[in-house]
Formats: structure tokens, sequence, C-alpha cells
């Protein structure tokens, strides 16, 4: 993922068709907020489509951090005020011969979306740009089609069965009727469920059950409907289960079969991702199988013909089994991360790294620009050439008031030294 000889154009569709079937306020524009950290991927002479414009601070000092200049990029903005993919917000706003015209000046260009929805394709063609990573300049419909199947709850349930790959029991409801009656079983056999429209991510639409939900059971599902009202019927009811880590294998699907990138234990508040930390600090059997299974799970991927990168989530209980609960086939809030590590630290150095990245409300600081002179002055930024310290990945503060960064040190104990620090510099909450 670190090597390449041909320039991209990093598409940034955060609100496209595989992640919800249709964009909420809450989901998409939280994505979209984030969307100028795709400026950690790109190198000279590479073009970046955003929902939104860059902030040019984050920008100035992303480019510096990786030794080139803001003017080398191109950056292309598609605003809209409406829920909208990337590539309906280009086409409004009459982008469409621009990226064309981009196009035919960067000989050897290839077109790297977020996610790799037909929207986003139908306009890589229309713009004359092969799709990164497919022969011919395209995937095929078929692979297409299993990347839309594989981006649901079911979808990735049916391949994981076929694969022999864990998954807590589970059942589909297509209407409120199949919803109560999966609910109140689930609860009734296993003390607690977990209810998820079958097309989700980042924690949108889940509902946890426990035993006290039974009693009032129809209204509290109401109440849930009607909080995912804006999407199509049909959900995923699934065994509550007693975790004591939620994990991650983010891994690649290339042109000789699939490959880890790493496994790390993800940070979920309410359910919900906001970081993680990578290594896993206690290797365990289930690691070792959340691998195997990763690895498994590429080989069908390869199969189908899809190219890039993807992961599998899942947990591990108390007594230390392993259940898996989706993949994502596109990339994550975690992808560019192990990238960005590997351009700052060189692929050796990165092999042996710890790092943390997560996001966390501060207080006092009025921007970015008076952020980073904080962390700077605090001794805590890293530095190029360096082999510790924060990277300040993105500027929300405006959206949310959250600082989003990323900790590297050469132990566990090192990055939350560092994390600590920055907490107090920052006034995270």
């Amino acid at each position: 993922m670190t090597d390449r000889a041909h320039p991209r154009m990093f598409f940034g569709n955060f609100v496209n068709e595989l992640m919800v079937t249709v964009p909420t306020a809450r989901h998409a524009k939280a994505l979209v907020a984030v969307s100028p950290r795709k400026v950690w991927l790109t190198r000279p002479g590479d073009v970046v489509v955003l929902p939104t414009p860059p902030a040019e601070p984050l920008w100035e000092y992303a480019t510096g951090l990786l030794g080139f200049s803001r003017s080398d990029v191109t950056a292309v903005a598609a605003p809209t005020d409406d829920l909208v993919t990337l590539t309906e917000a280009v086409r409004r706003a009459g982008l469409v011969d621009r990226l064309r015209e981009l196009v035919a000046g960067a000989p050897g260009l290839r077109f790297q979306p977020f996610a790799m929805d037909r929207p986003a394709l139908e306009l890589a063609a229309e713009i004359g740009a092969p799709v990164d990573g497919y022969d011919g300049g395209r995937p095929s419909d078929e692979t297409v089609e299993a990347v839309y199947r594989i981006n649901t709850k079911p979808g990735f349930r049916a391949a994981a069965g076929e694969l022999g790959i864990k998954v807590a029991d589970g059942r589909v409801a297509q209407d409120r009727a199949g919803l109560l009656e999966a609910a109140r079983e689930t609860v009734t056999e296993y003390g607690g469920a977990v209810i998820k429209p079958v097309r989700g991510s980042n924690g949108y639409g889940v509902r946890f059950l426990s035993k006290e939900d039974l009693t009032g059971l129809e209204a509290t599902v109401d109440a849930y409907l009607a909080t995912v009202a804006d999407q199509p019927t049909g959900w995923l009811v699934e065994q509550r289960l007693d975790l004591a880590r939620v994990v991650t294998v983010e891994m690649e699907a290339t042109a000789e079969g699939p490959k880890v990138l790493h496994v790390g234990e993800m940070r979920t508040p309410n359910g919900s991702f906001s970081g993680q930390v990578t290594p896993i600090e206690e290797n365990s059997p289930a690691v070792d199988k959340l691998v195997a299974d990763g690895m498994a799970f590429g080989g069908h991927l390869h199969r189908l013909g899809y190219r890039g990168p993807f992961d599998i989530d899942g947990g591990i209980t108390t007594d230390g089994q392993l259940y898996t609960t989706e993949s994502n086939l596109r990339r994550t809030g975690c992808t560019y991360l192990d990238l960005l590590v590997r351009r700052l630290l060189g692929t050796e150095k990165a092999a042996d790294a710890v790092w943390l990245a997560d996001s966390r409300a501060g207080g006092g600081t009025p921007d970015f620009a008076t952020g980073l002179d904080l962390v700077r002055k605090a001794g805590l930024a890293f530095e190029p050439g360096g082999e510790q310290g924060v990277v300040l990945t993105a500027d929300t503060l405006a959206f949310d008031g959250k600082w989003r960064y990323l900790i590297l040190a050469d132990s566990h104990r090192g990055v939350e030294e560092l994390e600590s620090r920055l907490a107090a510099t920052l006034q995270l909450v």
C-alpha cells in the first residue's frame, strides 16, 4: 500500500451506497467532516476529491509532515447541503469536465474511491479513470455485486458460514412483527440481544436489549424503529455477547492474494467505533483465530475478484471465544492510519511500532492551528524522522468539538503516557 509508480485520484465518497442504504445526517455528516484526512494518502501529483472544502491549516501541516508542498496536490471540493453521494455532488457542481481534464493531464493516474459503490464506478468510467487495482480498469459486475452483498450483515454471515468462520447466533427480520418475535426469543434464550440494520456501519442503528426490556418490548422496538424509519426494512437480531475485547484485523486483497496489515483492539464507547490500539497488547488463541479467519475470508474475496482493503471485526468473550460480526469491504477509519504509520516510520520500523488512534472532545482551544502549536510546545508532536509522538489527523473542531489523533511509540505504555500528556495539553475529556 505504500509504494506506487502512478498518481492517484482519491475519491472521498464517504456518503455512499455501501455503508447505509439511505444517508442520514447523524451518520453521513460525521463522515464528511473527517473526509479531509484523505490528504494523508497523497503524494505529489495526486488529486483528491472531497465532499467538503479542505481546511488549509490541516493540509499545510500534513503535507509538511509528509515532506512535500501543499501545492503539489490538487484538491477539488464538491460540497452540497443535501446528503447525496459524492458522484451526485460532483455532477451538481458541474465538476465532471474538470475531473476529466485532471485525468487526461496525469498519465497513468488511477481512481481510488473510499467505497467502491456503483455511482463512484460510473463516474470513474465517465472521466476516463481506471479503477486502482483492477486489470482492465474496472471490477466485474459480479465483483461489484459481491461487494454490495458482503457489506450487509446477512451477506457477511452467509460468507462466514461457508468458510467456517464463527458468528453469534442470530436471525434476520424483515418487518416489525418479525423483529419483535426475534428480539423476544433472542433475549429470552440468551439474556440479551443486539439489533442492527442489515446495512449499517460505524455503530449506526445498533440497539442493545436486555431482559429488563422484555417488559414493554413493543414500545421499545417501536421507539427504535422510529430512529431508523428512513431506512428500508430488514434487521439482524443477534445474541448479545459478554465481550472482553472488541478486535479487528485490517487486510488487503492484492493481485497475489490476501495479506494482513495489522490486528488491533478497537475502542467502542456506546457501541460506536472511536479508535483503536495496534498491535493488541496480549496475544491469545482467539487473536490467532481472527488472523486465520481474515486470511480465509481474504482468499474468498480474492476469488470473487475483489482487490483492495477490507477488515473483519469481532469480539473476544470473557471465556476467550472469538465471534466475528462483520466485514467492511472499503477503506476504513484505520486503513489510512496503517499507511500513514508506514510512511512516517518506514516499513521496517513500523512493523515494531505501537500506535493508538482516537477522537475525543477538548476544551479551551479555539482552533486547529492553536492546538497544534500547544502540542508542539509541549514536545509531543511527531516530527519528520522521529520515532514517536502525536499526529493530529483531522480538523473537526467546528463540527463536533473533537480532536482526532494518532500516537506512535515503541510500547503500549509509551502511547498511554503520550495520550495522558496530550489529554492534559488539549483538555481532552
